[in-house]
Formats: structure tokens, C-alpha cells, sequence
């Protein structure tokens, strides 16, 4: 009948005071340790300083209206009510023998006399539940306390009480787990109370964990000081025993017989649907049940309101709850997972593979994971193949699969020899399968070796034995696996495109790959398909068409947190390509160099021209030092022997313009006037007579360009005439306005506005004479002229926003010995995501490496 006494470590909690303060009524709904009961102490003593303060903390025995009546008396006596003149004492006399309800009558007669401020604390209310009589008189009070009391009330599971009309007047305040949940800075105060000196992504650790549940927090500081491995306390709490027991007396004992097993059997999983628990439980009520849960407070949240509902269990609570399971019940936690495996292995393989090796069924094991792992490859999910490996029994029918995924990884890691060894056991290993599996794990090995091919000879030597596997299967008699089919079709594509061959045949392969990938179900081959098409697609001359393509399936990536998937990279430099054509230099750059960091290491021909463009998006920008740097690094691909037919061709007119940008222009313009080296690049003439009509030699310019091909791309087109309209112009030539007009008729449907920008002044003076001459394309025009007046743009690209939170935290972890997978334990977060986290690190720092990250955020101060 006495708040609980103030402790030293209690934190301020200034937010929550206004809503706590600020109501006739308030709510404190949530399990325990949300600090319910010290929030009302709080806002108890605020008020004993001007007023009185009645606290009555209730339990099972004031489920008898009487005893709740006299108890309820018994704590005003104690709070010092009688001393502003209140009369208890006839109240006390009658308790026994007046009817409950007019007793309340009275004691809130007494309330209305004394007319002094007051608050009435009741505390663990959910004793309650089960009797609506006393609940009814809780319900009295509320309806009929005077102006100047206030109501307070904490409980686990609000009774059913009359609260809606409250709500409607205004007069009620309810705050529930969510409200009373620590903030990140709560935590961080939480921690500096305990006299804990722990840095800011322990901190930040702690509380991800904890999701802020303070007891929680509390379990964390107590366990950082028993265990004295500061990054490891989030492994640790799930381990706690302290925790485990505080669970077990406070929050699974106070639940009912058929509550506690529907919790104990519904934990297996952190997030559940209903079918899931009821695959789990053999049941048909597990929804009804589950939103009980959530409508009790249980640590539950429901997540989403698809065609199924899915809930979220607090990760510490289910760990602890199935380890109770594990204890208690063995074989009854066996079979839940058994069947667990079942349901899963048709929505997400790696967790049905972790349920499968919990129930301790190899075969089931093994079996789920030679179905899946290709396609979780393939989605972009290598940690989970690796984890997955990991939980496969030593002696399985099935080690071939696990060979030839092992060998995969390893081409991914550019370790090609061993890889090798991989498919040579494999190949011994898959001897002994009865035919029709035979034949479909030879499928899975052949492509095993394309990747091998690809990956180690380059993109483009996978493209013969690609199609020779294409034609294999047209001439099966069985269907082929839509994942593999998918991946071979893609592989084809690709290696197409890296020989520069027919557009069209390389835009139907990625295409009709993209479409099988759709069809399947597998989202990062899809994708990488999709962004493999940007490209080629350019031959199609619809640019905006296709980069609206692009950022809608970069979009769908960072959905999925694969932001930094290497596939995606011809997306980013499509992106980069098109903004340099737009005169976006500065998006230009920020892309191109993106792209360059995400692209896989033997894609030389997509990197010699992302280089290429960035070469001369660092011109326009100035940037001669740049420029030459990645025009370098092309020289290098060419002499290493890594380079398109074409390439001499490109670098030699990349060479011109760099020369015209260092000031040395006789070599610029012998080099320009010099044989052109075949097979020719599309923009080499329009290279060359940039350099001769800066020159001052428009007439060799415009013979240059008479060897432009008239079948040429939008973009060459757009170059093309711009450079043959300033040359006209230089020579006063009228016909510079029929170029002009043909240039603008090009750009405006794409807005490639680039090469007008880079003509800058030369151009400014027939622009503004054009619109006195004619034009059909006056708005580009006008756009392109404030845009000269104005400078370059100076856009910011979408993908280099500041650091998250967690990035920040992250960042820390970058410069520390630790790995991957050891940063994602201490962040209680899978391996996939710490990467992805790292991935966004590394793109918003324009890096591509943890070292080059580490000096890159010391030169920003970010540490």
C-alpha cells in the first residue's frame, strides 16, 4: 500500500511524464519489466507534493469486491488523506458489513469533502480479469471521481473496462509496451547508470536486442559485467539464466495452463503466421490465439495484414521460452520441428534446413537442401548456402550436391582451383545416383562449370558452352529445371553482350531469362537478368524506358537489402552512362564509380567501358587527374590481354581528348589524324573531331565525320551532329543550323543534352540564333541555354546519402579485427545483413574495400 521506494539507478524518463500527468486517466499496459510499476511511483511522489497520493498494489485476493473495497480504504488511511480533514473512519467501521459498491460511494464522498488534489495508484490490475464484479468497481471510480483525482493504472492485461468513452472525451491516456520501451538514448543512460563504460555500438547492440524492453536492458548491464566480453552480450543474454528465470516466474507463470504450452509451442520461430503454429501444433486456432497474445501484451506484435497475418515474438523471449521447451519436453520439441521443416521448406529453404537439423533428420536435411541451394545462389544468398552446409550430416546420399555448392562459392571467391577439386568430387560423389537424379544433378554441375568459365576466363568465354547447354536441353526429352535454365539463358545473354554481338539475340536471351527467373520465383536472377538488359537495351534507343528499368529494379534490390548485389552493377552503370549524356556530371561520376566497386572482378569488358565513360565524365568535369587515371587502367585491361576487339579503337580516341585537356595539342591532333584502328568504336570519329575542331581545324573535322556510320545509335547521332554543327559555325557555314536542328531532334525525346553542354560557349551563340532561324525543338533549346548560363548541375546521387544508425555503428565494427560474421553476432543480426550493411557503407564512402572505408570515414571525421 506503499510505492515502491525510488532507486539510484532509476532513469528520467521526461517524455513520458506530460502523457502520464497530463490525464484525468492513464493506462500503463505491458508485460513485466516494462517499468510500469516505477513510472507510477514516479508520478506518485510528483504528486504527494502538492496533493495526495493512495497507492494499492492489488493481487489474487481482490478479486472479492470486499477485500478490494477495504484494502482500497485501508491505503487511503496510509496516505495521509485523513490529515486534510477527511473522515475514514466510519468507512473502516462499515467494511465488513456495507454493500461494496456503496461503500465506493462513500469513500468517493470522502474525496469530494476533502477537496485536495489526489491520485489513485493500482497497481497490477490484471488480477482483475477473472472477476468482473470488482472490475465493475474499478469501472465506479472511474465513471465518478471528482474533478480533482486522477486515476492510475498498471496492469499486465487491462481488465475489461469501460475506457471508450474516456477516450472519446479526451480524458485518457494509454500507453502500451511500445510507449513504454526504452528509447536508444534511454539505453545508452541506462548503461552509464550501471557505471558501465561501453562504446556506442555496444550500446546500440544492446538495444536492438533488447528491442528496448528495459528489464531487459537491465539483464544486458548485469551480464556485461558477469561476462566481461562487452561485444558479446547479446549472444549472451539469449543464454542468460538470470533472464531465463525472470521469464519463467514473472512472465510464463503468470499465464494460464493453455496459454503457457500455446506460447511453448508457438516460439520455434522468432516471426509466425498461423498455419505455421497450426502445422506446428496440429491444430485449427492458432490466429485466435496468437492475437490474444498480442491483445495481452506478450511480447507479441503482429508485423502484417496480408493474405495471412504474420507476428513478430521479442527474440529474447522466444529464445528463452524454446530453450523451456528443449528442457521440459525434448521429444515434443523434436516433432515441432520435424514439422516446422515441413512448412517451411516451401516458403524459406535455409529455415526449413535449420528445422530439419533441430529435429536431428539428416535425410529431411539434406534432402531440402540439394532441392534449394542453386536457387538461393542464385538469389543472391551465399551466407545462407554456407550456413546450410554447415548443419548437413558428415556421411549424406546427397554429398555431391554439397561439393558442387561448395565449388560454386568458391568460383565466387575467385579460387578456381580449388573449386576444381570440388567438382571432381562431386563428380565422383554423384556416380552412384539412380538415373533421373543423375541427370538433374549433371545439370546443376554443368552449371557449376559455366560459372567456372565465366568467372575465371571472362564473361564472354562463357557464352559457346552456354549455348551448347541451351541446345542440350531443347533436345532433352525431360524438363529442365527452371532455376538452371534461368542461370544458363542469363549466362548466354551476358557473354553475348560482352562480344558485342547482335542486340537483338542478346536482349530475347536476357529477356526470356529474366521471364523464367519471374516465373520461378528467384528475384535476385531476375533482377540480375533485368540489369544485364540495360545496355544492350541501348541499341533500342528508348534511354528513358530503360532507365526507368533500371530504378525501378535497384529499387526492388534495396527492398531486399541487395543493394550492393555485384550483378546489379550494369544497372548502376547504365544509370551513370545516361546521366553522362544528360550532362548530369556530378550523378555521372557518383554512379559510374558505384558501379565500378560492385562489379565482379572478371567482368573486364563491362569494366573497360564503365572506365571509359568515367574518363570522360572526369574531362567535362575538369578533372584531368581523374581522367587519366581510369583511361590507365583500360591501357592495362588491353595489354593484360582482358580487352574487347574494339577497345584500341576507344582508348586511342579517349587519348586525343585527354591530350586536348593536358595542353598538348599537336599530339592530340596527330593522333586524331592518324588510321583509325579497327574494328572501329561508334564514338571514335566523334572523338576525333572534337580534338580537330578545338583544334582550329573544323574542316578535317567534318571529313572525319563523313565516316560516321549513318545506321548509328541516338547518342553517336546526338555527338555526331553537335560536334558537325560547331565546325559548320566556326566556318560560317548556314548549314551548321540543319546539324543544330538534326542534334536536338536527337537529344530532346532523352533529354541528352551532354554533348550541347560540353560545346558550352562554342555552341551558346548559333543556339540563340537558331530560335531566330526556326526551330522545332525550342524548349530544348531554351533548356539547354539556361543550363550553359547556369553551370553544370550539381546533383546529388540518390545512392550517396549520410549513414544510417546502424551504418554508423557498423562503421565502428570496420575498424576492429573482427569479421563479418563475428560483427553480425555481436549485432544479433544474420551475416546477410551485416554485409548488406557493410555493402551501403562502402557505396555512400565511395569505397570498395574495409581499408579504404576506415580512411575514407577518418578523413570525414565520422569515427
Amino acid at each position: 500500500m506503499t510505492p515502491p521506494p525510488a532507486s539510484a539507478q532509476t532513469i528520467d524518463r521526461p517524455r513520458l511524464v506530460p502523457l502520464i500527468d497530463g490525464h484525468p486517466v492513464v493506462v500503463l499496459a505491458g508485460m513485466a519489466g516494462y517499468g510500469k510499476s516505477t513510472l507510477l511511483a514516479e508520478a506518485a511522489r510528483r504528486q504527494q507534493e502538492h496533493g495526495v497520493a493512495i497507492w494499492l498494489t492489488l493481487d489474487d485476493s481482490d478479486r472479492v469486491p470486499v477485500r478490494l473495497v477495504s484494502d482500497l480504504i485501508t491505503a487511503a488511511g496510509m496516505s495521509n488523506l485523513e490529515a486534510t480533514g477527511a473522515d475514514l473512519a466510519p468507512l473502516r467501521e462499515s467494511t465488513l458489513r456495507a454493500e461494496p459498491l456503496t461503500l465506493v460511494d462513500s469513500f468517493l464522498e470522502v474525496l469530494y469533502d476533502a477537496a485536495v488534489p489526489s491520485t489513485l495508484v493500482l497497481d497490477d490490475l490484471q488480477h482483475l480479469t477473472v472477476s468482473p464484479a470488482s472490475a465493475g468497481l474499478v469501472d465506479h471510480l472511474l465513471r465518478w471521481a471528482p474533478a480533482n483525482m486522477r486515476i492510475a493504472i498498471a496492469a499486465r492485461v487491462v481488465p475489461p473496462l469501460r475506457l471508450q468513452r474516456l477516450r472519446l472525451d479526451d480524458r485518457l491516456a494509454y500507453l502500451t509496451h511500445e510507449d513504454l520501451a526504452f528509447t536508444s538514448d534511454e539505453t545508452a543512460e541506462a548503461v552509464r547508470a550501471a557505471g558501465l563504460d561501453l562504446d556506442a555500438a555496444t550500446v546500440g547492440s544492446i538495444h536492438d536486442t533488447t528491442g528496448g524492453w528495459p528489464a531487459g536492458v537491465r539483464m544486458a548491464v548485469l551480464a556485461a559485467r558477469q561476462y566481461g566480453i562487452r561485444q558479446q552480450v547479446p549472444p549472451e543474454l539469449r543464454r542468460d539464466q538470470a533472464l531465463a528465470e525472470y521469464l519463467a516466474t514473472e512472465v510464463l507463470a503468470s499465464l494460464s495452463d493453455d496459454v503457457r504450452e500455446f506460447v511453448l509451442d508457438s516460439t520455434l520461430d522468432e516471426q509466425v503466421c498461423p498455419s505455421l503454429v497450426d502445422s506446428v501444433r496440429g491444430t485449427h486456432n492458432a490466429e485466435v490465439l496468437l492475437e490474444q497474445c498480442v491483445a495481452d501484451g506478450l511480447f507479441l506484435s503482429r508485423r502484417s495484414n496480408g493474405s495471412e497475418p504474420w507476428y513478430s515474438w521479442h527474440p529474447l523471449f522466444a529464445a528463452h521460452t524454446h530453450r523451456r521447451l528443449v528442457a521440459d519436453h525434448p521429444e515434443r520439441a523434436t516433432a515441432q520441428h520435424a514439422a516446422a521443416a515441413a512448412w517451411w521448406s516451401s516458403v524459406d529453404a535455409p529455415t526449413a534446413i535449420r528445422h530439419a537439423a533441430m529435429a536431428g533428420d539428416g535425410g529431411l536435411t539434406s534432402g531440402i537442401f540439394t532441392k534449394h541451394w542453386l536457387e538461393l545462389f542464385l538469389e543472391g544468398r551465399e551466407d545462407a548456402v554456407l550456413d546450410a552446409l554447415d548443419q548437413l550430416p558428415e556421411q549424406s546420399s546427397y554429398s555431391g550436391d554439397a561439393h558442387l555448392a561448395r565449388a560454386l562459392i568458391l568460383v565466387q571467391q575467385g579460387k578456381m582451383d580449388e573449386a576444381g577439386f570440388e567438382i571432381d568430387a562431386a563428380r565422383g560423389a554423384g556416380g552412384g545416383l539412380p538415373a533421373a537424379e543423375k541427370a538433374r544433378f549433371e545439370d546443376r554441375m554443368a552449371v557449376v562449370e559455366l560459372f567456372r568459365t565465366g568467372y575465371g576466363l571472362g564473361l564472354s568465354a562463357a557464352f559457346e558452352p552456354g549455348a551448347a547447354l541451351l541446345e542440350r536441353f531443347d533436345q532433352s526429352q525431360r524438363p529442365t529445371e527452371p532455376a538452371i535454365l534461368a542461370s544458363v539463358q542469363m549466362f548466354v545473354g551476358m557473354g553475348e553482350a560482352r562480344l558485342q554481338g547482335q542486340g537483338g539475340l542478346v536482349l530475347e536471351m536476357l529477356r526470356s531469362s529474366a521471364a523464367t527467373a519471374h516465373d520461378t520465383g528467384l528475384l535476385a536472377l531476375e533482377l540480375t537478368a533485368l540489369a544485364e538488359s540495360c545496355i544492350p537495351a541501348v541499341a533500342e534507343g528508348r534511354l528513358s524506358e530503360t532507365r526507368d528499368l533500371a530504378v525501378n529494379l535497384l529499387t526492388r534490390a534495396e527492398e531486399r537489402g541487395w543493394v550492393g548485389l555485384s550483378t546489379l552493377a550494369p544497372a548502376v552503370a547504365f544509370l551513370g552512362w545516361l546521366d553522362y549524356w544528360r550532362g548530369n556530371l556530378h550523378e555521372s561520376r557518383a554512379q559510374l564509380e558505384r558501379s565500378l566497386s560492385m562489379m565482379l572482378p572478371f567482368d573486364w569488358e563491362l569494366r573497360g567501358l564503365t572506365l571509359n565513360f568515367l574518363t570522360k565524365t572526369c574531362l567535362s568535369l575538369g578533372d584531368v587527374t581523374g581522367a587519366r587515371r581510369a583511361a590507365d587502367q583500360i591501357e592495362g585491361l588491353i595489354e593484360s590481354g582482358r580487352s574487347a576487339p574494339m577497345w584500341p579503337s576507344m582508348y586511342a580516341a579517349l587519348e586525343g581528348l585527354l591530350l586536348m585537356a593536358e595542353g598538348r595539342t599537336g599530339e592530340a591532333v596527330a593522333l586524331a589524324r592518324g588510321p583509325v584502328t579497327e574494328p572501329e568504336y561508334p564514338l571514335s570519329r566523334a572523338h576525333r573531331a572534337t580534338v580537330l575542331v578545338r583544334a582550329g581545324l573544323p574542316t578535317d573535322a567534318l571529313a572525319e565525320l563523313d565516316h560516321v556510320p549513318a545506321d548509328r545509335f541516338v547518342h553517336v547521332e546526338c555527338a555526331s551532329r553537335c560536334v558537325e554543327a560547331e565546325a559548320r559555325a566556326a566556318l560560317d557555314r548556314p548549314d551548321a543550323h540543319t546539324s543544330l536542328e538534326l542534334a536536338l531532334a536527337a537529344a530532346e525525346p532523352d533529354e541528352l543534352y551532354g554533348p550541347f553542354l560540353a560545346s558550352g560557349e562554342q555552341l551558346r551563340g548559333l543556339l540563340r540564333s537558331h530560335l531566330r532561324h526556326g526551330t522545332a525543338h525550342a524548349t530544348a533549346v531554351t533548356q539547354v541555354l539556361a543550363r550553359i548560363s547556369s553551370g553544370q548541375r550539381q546533383d546529388v546521387t540518390g545512392w550517396s546519402e549520410q549513414l544510417t544508425q546502424r551504418e554508423h555503428e557498423i562503421l565502428h565494427y570496420l575498424a576492429t579485427n573482427l569479421t563479418a560474421a563475428e560483427i553480425a553476432e555481436a549485432e544479433y543480426i544474420s551475416l546477410h545483413t551485416a554485409k548488406t550493411h557493410i555493402a551501403h557503407i562502402y557505396q555512400k564512402l565511395g569505397v570498395s574495400s574495409r581499408r579504404a572505408a576506415i580512411r575514407r570515414a577518418a578523413e570525414l571525421e565520422l569515427y
